[in-house]
């Protein structure tokens, strides 16, 4: 793009809303979208639970309770979060945006805007933190609290040390060194004593210590600030609070505290339970990463600088420099004077700095190599500044800085006490060139929008000078904390520019927000469902010292992308389409038939932006579909539904119809073609001669309305009445057939007066189930089968393993393709039945992608088994969500789970991160303690977690390592053999012994001997049985889930999703498995995981 057309594209302003940062409560109901469902738990044993404290290292008590973000409410009260619908009607009512309160995020705003459409603003940096369950700005002013200082309010708690108020010798490398533990940390005490614990940061359910070699003194405190004064003469140390991490400082005043021996051999301890240390050759970045080397906190390259250096800020403007996004400036009057320095604003034009060596032993020591040249150099201003620092976010922004090319500036670290300044373009003082790249997390609620318009807005603050000067804003590949000038991301392509001299003298040109068009690279992110965009900014003429230009990038002063879209409105659901008289939607074998009677067809539309406009109903013959009977768009009324009448001698007798509806949104967009789940299509016959499908009604088992959630007021095992009658002009009905969750009609029951028969049904299972009718007149012409769905309310008592419906049969659970948890009542051949939903919010409608993660698209790891503590007898669902973190859903007994009562649950010291979990096996209890247990994969590990008490797992034990287990899935962890003791049975990647059963072995004091799992040889026979031998490998059945005994033999059984999508149901023997048998025909292969 050249000058001049950049020019016409660039539109300077502010935002036109402040992103408003108001505190928000916990969620309150949906009423009219999820019926409130019975608990049958006892909850009063759960406050007990929140009170358990986490065992970290920091001494700040975290607030207990569910983490995940606010859930969309439909009409939320006034006092309450603002759900989608609230604020679409305040904004229509207005004429304004209107903020969706419930949908904030720690770095994004959602507004209703009155066309209907959702605005999201997103920030590359956060601008808000969770405290309990209400969002506050955030606010790193330091308090005082058990163990130190931590600020009010962040993403990641933070802990500064209060200093140790003893005499510790000063620790060299040459003193021994453990690693700190959790237990030590929180306790607060160390080991070496000449070690002092600095700060903590817990950071992603991670924690990372960073200890000094010496004594500290109590700090001063001021903001977000804390100086310890003298920590050697002449030399402070100044830690910063930021959102998640810290900036540091190291002050050295004058030349003769340059020669001080702490410079020449200034080392920091790391520690952390969970978490390895590296560090990057050529940058010295050290990085904290997990198992699988995913990056959780970083330390950008070390810097020194001295105080030679001018603060350019605005001309007409006093520099704030020392200020940050989210500190609080202090009152001049009762300011240290060491937080006045100017060089704390790190190095400016005219300083005189240095890249620092460092270097990363094997026990986590940090030592940094003090250049002495430049504390010796007689042009050497001082105060001099030494900066490392850690920070916590994974993806934020980073500077690239040609004047140190092998240096990381990620996050502004180490540029100073943590800059809130990007940079672009070269100035001539310093002979640097800058680069400035940021990320911004892309709302998955946009992904499969269409995007009707995306702005880059950036804060500029500085020019060299008014003239005008190009700047271009491009796409790029992602960043880390190893990216320096030498390691950029890849630059693909130009979006935008800008042309301007904004930030040189106010008044003339002043300090603006700069606006740029995006909409092309948004609109390809909401098609291909990112989780990110990352986008840079380069001066247009890197070496014209009038393009160096300075932005803000901290907090709200951040670039932020706001994104408007409109998503096509949701297909009609199956249940909302019926025909009458006749049914739900018919696509299987089974259609009604009608006879001489009009017609009504219903269907209800929604559109999840609340744009609903029209609901389309389309019907034709199926021999002649250029000739519909209707094809038009239809009104809804407030509900989103449309009712359609067509008269009898619109249909002809002998043919069979398709019908369908869509709905359309204020945009024009349009949903798929009705019903939804299915590809199929609605049909009906007509049969002027035969009668018409019969209707059918019940008060014990009532139809379980549009939302799914009506259920029975009789318990499964308990007969119930239902009535059959004729529908339309019908009168010759000599009898009914009937099938109950199957299409056999088998049973016949013979009408009394006004052809009406009652009989007494009995569901084959608790859960959803279904009633196939029909009539048959006296000439034995048999109508089309009318399909009946009714929920059953299970029976009182307690579930027994693996079953979530209380009809004593295993059920399965999946996440679905769109981030859902869906729920199959399975009977006594392992049949998983019509799916329904598996979770809410205490009784609200979970939205999409709750369970899966929005970047990836990887799906939470799921496995129910049986009751957890404490007991209620209802099976709950164990759960390591995308968040990384572990949890315990409890079950309501109608084979949903209730996320607002979810408990984190712990795992002892020692343990792997849950987040580095790749498979998850609730067991039961196999140990004998009656306690449950888990056994999990964690890349080529296999640990045991036993004695769940409440909240944590009492012991974690490695069972085996080795690469082999990557290769491995766990199958099946209960009793097969039949000896009363738990086996293991696990799928190898061996193409001649597939499934293999590994015996357990007694235990002494009962259960199981969890090292008998570990090796063949372990086991209690001494080898592994070949449980199933060829055509077992991944690609053939890419998923394989263990079941208790499903059809009553004793024995587990386990279901396998086939390479053909279908689900297959394997009854277990002693030995090996018995013959397969299809329980679902298709589509399973795109669930994301079962449990």
């Amino acid at each position: 793009m050249d000058a001049s057309k950049a020019a016409e594209t660039t539109e300077s302003v502010g935002p036109n809303e402040s992103a408003e940062i108001a505190e928000a409560t916990e969620t309150p109901l949906r009423e009219g979208e999820l019926r409130r469902r019975r608990k049958r738990r006892a909850v009063a044993a759960l406050s007990v639970l929140l009170t358990i404290a986490i065992a970290t290292p920091l001494a700040v008590h975290l607030a207990a309770g569910p983490r995940h973000s606010p859930r969309v409410q439909r009409h939320a009260p006034a006092s309450g979060p603002v759900d989608v619908a609230e604020a679409a009607r305040q904004a229509k009512k207005s004429g304004k945006d209107v903020e969706i309160t419930a949908k904030r995020t720690a770095n994004t705003t959602t507004w209703a805007q009155p066309d209907g459409l959702l605005r999201t603003r997103t920030y590359s940096d956060t601008i808000r933190a969770k405290v309990g369950n209400d969002w506050k700005k955030i606010d790193t002013t330091l308090q005082r609290v058990k163990g130190g200082y931590a600020p009010k309010a962040v993403n990641d708690p933070l802990l500064f040390s209060a200093g140790t108020g003893t005499a510790a010798k000063r620790a060299s490398r040459d003193t021994p060194r453990t690693t700190l533990v959790v237990g030590t940390i929180a306790n607060g005490s160390e080991a070496d004593e000449s070690w002092s614990q600095l700060v903590s940061l817990h950071t992603d359910g991670h924690d990372v210590v960073v200890s000094w070699p010496g004594p500290l003194p109590a700090p001063v405190v001021n903001g977000s600030r804390a100086l310890y004064e003298n920590i050697r003469p002449g030399i402070d140390l100044l830690l910063t609070a930021r959102d998640s991490g810290y900036s540091h400082l190291l002050i050295v005043h004058n030349l003769q505290a340059a020669a001080d021996p702490l410079l020449d051999d200034l080392n920091y301890r790391l520690s952390s339970p969970d978490l390895k240390f590296r560090m990057n050759a050529d940058s010295h970045v050290v990085s904290a990463v997990d198992a699988d080397g995913e990056e959780f906190a970083t330390a950008p390259t070390p810097y020194l600088w001295d105080s030679a250096g001018e603060v350019k800020a605005t001309i007409g403007e006093e520099p704030a420099a020392t200020a940050s996004a989210s500190a609080p400036i202090p009152s001049p009057s009762t300011e240290h004077p060491t937080l006045t320095l100017p060089g704390l604003a790190g190095p400016q034009p005219g300083t005189h700095d240095r890249v620092l060596e460092a270097t990363l032993a094997t026990d986590n020591t940090l030592s940094l190599k003090v250049d002495k040249r430049l504390l010796n150099d007689a042009d050497t201003v001082y105060p001099v500044f030494i900066d490392p620092s850690f920070k916590g976010h994974k993806r934020n922004w980073t500077l690239l800085y040609s004047k140190y090319p092998s240096s990381s500036f990620y996050n502004g670290q180490n540029f100073n006490d943590g800059t809130n300044e990007a940079r672009v373009g070269y100035e001539a003082d310093s002979g640097g060139l800058s680069r400035s790249v940021f990320t911004f997390d892309f709302d998955a609620k946009a992904h499969g929008s269409t995007v009707k318009e995306a702005w880059f807005y950036v804060n500029q603050t500085y020019s060299w000078g008014c003239s005008s000067r190009q700047y271009d804003l491009w796409i790029t590949n992602s960043i880390s904390g190893t990216n320096t000038w030498n390691n950029q991301p890849g630059w693909d392509h130009v979006i935008n520019s800008a042309t301007n001299g904004y930030g040189y003298r106010a008044g003339t040109c002043p300090d603006r927000w700069v606006k740029l068009d995006i909409k092309p690279e948004a609109q390809l992110a909401a098609k291909n469902q990112w989780g990110k965009l990352t986008m840079g900014l380069r001066a247009a003429n890197e070496s014209d010292t009038n393009a160096w230009k300075k932005f803000l990038a901290n907090g709200e002063s951040s670039p932020y992308i706001d994104v408007i879209y409109n998503h096509p409105p949701n297909e009609p659901l199956l249940s909302s389409m019926k025909l009458i008289p006749g049914s739900v939607c018919a696509t299987g074998e089974v259609i009604p038939s009608v006879g001489k009677t009009d017609l009504t067809f219903t269907a209800t539309g929604s559109d999840k932006d609340l744009n609903l406009e029209h609901v389309h109903l389309k019907i034709w013959p199926n021999d002649d579909a250029a000739h519909p009977v209707r094809n038009g768009d239809y009104t809804p009324n407030s509900s989103g539904t449309i009712n359609v009448s067509v008269p009898w001698t619109s249909f002809t007798h002998g043919k069979t119809y398709t019908w369908t509806a869509w709905s359309i949104d204020t945009e024009d967009a349009v949903s798929a073609l009705g019903p939804a789940g299915t590809n199929s299509l609605c049909q009906f016959s007509v049969d002027q001669n035969a009668p018409n499908s019969p209707t059918v009604e019940s008060t014990d088992f009532p139809d379980p309305g549009d939302d799914g959630n009506i259920w029975s007021t009789l318990k499964f095992g308990s007969p119930g009445a239902v009535t059959f009658k004729p529908s339309g002009s019908s009168t010759d009905i000599k009898k009914y057939e009937y099938g109950v969750n199957s299409v056999s009609f088998s049973n016949p029951v013979t009408p009394g007066a006004g052809g009406i028969a009652t009989v007494n049904v009995s569901p084959t299972h608790a859960g959803p189930n279904t009633l196939y009718v029909r009539a048959v007149d006296s000439a034995g012409n048999a109508s089309a089968g009318t399909t009946y769905s009714f929920n059953v309310t299970p029976k009182a008592g307690l579930d027994l393993p693996g079953d979530i419906t209380g009809d004593g049969f295993p059920d399965l659970l999946a996440t679905s393709s769109t981030g859902n948890l869906l729920s199959y009542s399975a009977d006594n051949r392992g049949d998983p039945h019509i799916s329904t939903p598996g979770a809410h919010n205490n009784g609200v409608a979970l939205e999409d992608g709750y369970w899966t993660d929005p970047a990836t698209g990887k799906s939470a790891l799921i496995s129910h088994s049986t009751d957890w503590l404490p007991g209620d007898g209802i099976t709950d669902l164990l759960a390591r969500m995308p968040d990384g973190k572990l949890y315990l859903y409890p079950g309501d007994g109608y084979g949903s789970f209730d996320v607002s009562h979810r408990l984190d649950v712990l795992l002892p010291t020692g343990a792997p991160a849950p987040s580095t979990l790749t498979q998850l096996v609730a067991t039961g209890d196999i140990t004998g303690d009656g306690r449950p247990d888990a056994l999990a994969l964690a890349g080529q590990q296999l640990w045991a977690f036993t004695g769940y008490t409440g909240g944590r797992f009492a012991d974690a034990r490695l069972l085996a390592t080795g690469t082999q287990w990557t290769t491995y899935d766990l199958v099946n962890v209960r009793d097969i053999t039949g000896d009363n003791v738990a086996d293991l049975l696990f799928r190898t990647a061996d193409p001649d012994r597939g499934l293999l059963l590994r015996q357990g072995k007694s235990a002494s004091g009962g259960g199981v001997d969890l090292a008998s799992f570990a090796t063949e040889a372990a086991s209690a026979t001494g080898h592994d049985v070949v449980y199933g031998t060829r055509g077992w490998a991944r690609a053939s059945y890419p998923t394989l889930l263990g079941t208790p005994d499903a059809n009553g033999d004793t024995i587990p059984d386990f279901w396998a999703v086939g390479s053909d999508g279908a689900l297959y149901f394997y009854p277990g023997q002693r030995a090996t498995h018995g013959s397969r048998y299809l329980v679902g025909e298709r589509s399973w292969d795109t669930l994301r995981a079962l449990g």
